[in-house]
């Protein structure tokens, strides 16, 4: 089963992966509202990948997040979601394995496409 990190600061975006995955038996989702409980949560639960929105209002934002993810586990799969154009260049550079857009209409397809150990 693969399990799934969503870091987004937004309820209603945490909720629609755990509602767009309820079906799915071969992967299960882990949210946090904030960067804080994200790495918590990466110390504490093994993962596959993270959603990270960029733009956490946190005391620990989604740059933060994606560095220590990439230091502490550099082979974890990292999707970052912004809204910003400008960002892109940075969050690639930083070493996402993705950078996705908003919307991202097709990212609960793109999830369900990536191979299930």
């Amino acid at each position: 089963m693969r399990r799934i990190l969503v870091v987004d600061d937004e309820p209603r975006i945490t909720e629609s992966f755990e509602e767009a995955f309820a079906l799915e038996k071969s992967f299960e989702v882990v949210c946090a509202q904030d960067g804080i409980r994200a790495l918590e949560l990466i110390h504490k639960v093994p993962l596959d990948l993270v959603i990270l929105d960029w733009r956490l209002r946190s005391e620990i934002d989604g740059r933060d997040v994606l560095l220590h993810l990439k230091n502490e586990h550099p082979e974890m799969l990292v999707y970052v979601v912004t809204a910003s154009v400008q960002e892109v260049e940075e969050i690639k550079a930083l070493g996402a394995d993705r950078c996705l857009l908003k919307p991202c209409p097709n990212l609960v397809e793109m999830i369900k496409e990536l191979p299930v150990n």
